[in-house]
């Protein structure tokens, strides 16, 4: 009686143990939480090759938040293969929404220009657009500002941002700077009648030049205007319809490090509003006018 009933509970036990994680778990736990580059990188690599929807949410996770530009790379190259009928709808949808963000918001043009791909790639799998109540007849897009002098302040680019979105909006006339709901993908301008344009500001130079207790800050910025196709078809570098202005200045201000940083702001921003007001926004005028 007693080895039976040692039998029953050890059966019992058994039974209840829970399963060991596969392979495609631990993979995307590495992928998303492990602190070591080549780790994410090896687990991202190990999961591009599978259709599982734990493969893929693990993906969009990892191009939405990884640090590293070459995981996100990784990501943006994996999950339109990865993605198919069988994907969930739940995980395909959050997928697709990462590669849109992706495709338009990402600091690295690779990673930008992979994501677009692949909505192209997905376009039969992404779900109907309907057009957007309130959409704009001509929307012009404000891409985030960037700095190739890597002079500049941190927070110089969002701000060179908003002051180009705020000449747009009070110069442009009819065109708007905003969209309702999130930025709108091909089909949902198309869907809309809506005409859509890109422009984004870039730090070209910053040359800082110190005298005693003074210092001259001299900038250069440029401001691109092109055809935009939305999240999915990123802009479009057509003759007579895509430009690039820019414009010079100067600012003095004392040498020590909070006073540069001031003046490289105040010439940053000087110009880009300034070019945007004189020269961007009636280039958009006239393309917007001949479309």
């Amino acid at each position: 009686m007693t080895l039976l009933a040692f039998g029953v509970i050890v059966a019992l036990v058994v039974g209840v143990t829970p399963a060991r994680a596969d392979a495609i778990d631990i993979e995307a736990r590495q992928l998303t939480s492990s602190a070591s580059y080549k780790r994410r990188l090896a687990a991202a690599l190990a999961l591009s090759k599978s259709h599982d929807g734990r493969a893929v949410a693990a993906l969009a996770t990892a191009l939405r938040t990884d640090s590293e530009a070459q995981i996100r790379r990784v990501a943006a190259l994996a999950l339109p293969k990865a993605i198919d009928a069988t994907t969930p709808p739940r995980v395909r949808d959050v997928a697709i929404e990462s590669l849109e963000k992706a495709a338009v918001k990402d600091t690295d043009a690779k990673v930008r220009e992979l994501a677009a791909r692949a909505l192209t790639k997905l376009a039969a799998l992404r779900p109907k657009q309907e057009p957007a109540p309130g959409a704009p007849a001509v929307f012009v897009h404000v891409g985030q500002a960037a700095d190739l002098s890597s002079k500049a302040p941190k927070d110089t680019m969002p701000k060179l941002t908003k002051v180009v979105r705020g000449v747009v909006s009070r110069k442009a006339g009819d065109m708007s700077t905003e969209w309702p709901g999130s930025l709108p993908t091909e089909k949902q301008l198309t869907a809309a009648g809506s005409r859509a344009f890109i422009v984004a500001a870039t730090i070209s130079a910053v040359d800082i030049k110190r005298n005693g207790t003074k210092a001259e800050i001299a900038c250069t910025v440029s401001v691109r205007v092109a055809p935009w196709n939305g999240t999915d078809g990123a802009e479009k570098w057509v003759a007579q319809k895509a430009a690039s202005a820019s414009g010079s200045g100067k600012a003095m201000t004392g040498s020590a490090s909070g006073a540069i940083e001031g003046g490289i702001r105040d010439c940053v921003l000087a110009v880009g509003e300034e070019i945007t007001q004189k020269q961007v926004v009636p280039f958009l005028k006239r393309i917007a006018g001949e479309s």
